[in-house]
Parts: structure tokens; sequence; C-alpha cells
């Protein structure tokens, strides 16, 4: 039906928008070079703008039709989905990072435990804005053993670096791109109904 070609079109479209976009637009921000003549292809991320798109698309359609909303309510949650999906991946983020650098940490306090001295102040955030961390994580300061190995005791993870690397991002992307798709829908639809 022309309901469903409508929609593969602007999926289409937004697919290679996306596409146009992580790989070549956006190259400066650090994204992951997933082309499709590329060495470091990944199906995750070649799929994900797919995926992307009609879970949004399809999750605006069945709130406009299950709660009769006006566009303006459905723009007002299209909008809370893309701050609330950014703090998702924060809380992600802090998660997993979160596991590995208390593992660290206990390593440090025993340590220090064996040699009857107390522990340094053990820090760890995941940062916004003002990162000293400028790719990834990095540690901002270290303690030395007599031993002479070193161990970090503050870590700083940069948000957006990591959000413009992940697969996340073009989830995200894709769904910023599926809103679009789906007030352009509703207007062509609209259109297309009073042509016929």
């Amino acid at each position: 039906s022309t309901q469903y070609a409508l929609i593969a079109i602007l999926a289409v479209i937004s697919y290679f928008l996306v596409y146009i976009l992580a790989n070549y637009g956006m190259r400066w921000l650090g994204t992951y070079d997933w082309r499709f003549d590329s060495a470091s292809i990944s199906p995750m991320y070649a799929l994900m703008p797919a995926i992307g798109f009609f879970l949004v698309f399809y999750a605006l359609l069945y709130w406009k039709e299950r709660f009769t909303e006006k566009r303006t309510v459905i723009a007002v949650v299209f909008i809370m989905f893309l701050l609330g999906s950014l703090f998702v991946f924060w809380l992600d983020l802090w998660s997993f990072y979160q596991a590995g650098v208390n593992k660290e940490f206990s390593f440090i306090k025993s340590i220090f435990r064996q040699a009857n001295r107390q522990a340094p102040e053990l820090k760890y955030d995941v940062c916004w804005f003002g990162c000293k961390a400028h790719g990834g994580m990095a540690c901002l300061a270290k303690v030395q053993f007599s031993s002479g190995m070193t161990a970090c005791t503050h870590y700083q993870i940069n948000f957006w670096s990591e959000f413009f690397r992940s697969a996340f991002f073009i989830f995200w992307l894709s769904g910023l791109f599926a809103g679009i798709s789906f007030f352009a829908y509703d207007k062509l639809s609209a259109l297309i109904a009073e042509k016929k």
C-alpha cells in the first residue's frame, strides 16, 4: 500500500543520511568507521540505522494512534526521548566503567592496607563538559608505590568521546531522523489522503 511505500522511502533516505553523516560528515567527532568498503565494517553499526529508525518511527506512530495525541505533544515526547536516551547512555557508561574501576580501586586499597598506610582519595567520574580526558577514559591522578608500580587514583571518562564512537550514537542519530520522518510522513499522508 501507499502508506508502507512512503515509510520505506523515508527509511531508506534516513539510512543514507545517517551513513553519510556518521562516516563522512562527522569524522572530526571521532565516529567509528563503518563504511561498507572499510576493513572495520561492523554488522552492529550497519544494522543500527534501520533498528533505530523503525523502533522510533513506529513508537511515535503507536503513541499517536493509542493516545490520539496532537503533533505538539508528540514533538515533546520525541524531544524527551532524545534527551532521555542521552541520560540512559550516561548511565550505561557509568555502570560499565564502574565495575572495572572498582576492581582496580580495591587492588590499590589492598596495597595500602598491606603497607599500613591510608589509601588516597579514589575518584571516578563521567564528564559532560570541560573534560580533561579528551578521548575515552583517562587517568588524571596517579600514585607511585615503593616497588616502582604506579596506579591511577582518579579516572575520568569523556561522555561525548564515548558517545560519538558508539553504536548507540548511530541508533540515536537514526532515531532523530525517524522523528523528522514521522512528522514528514504525517504531512505527506494527509496530502495523499486529500488527493484521493
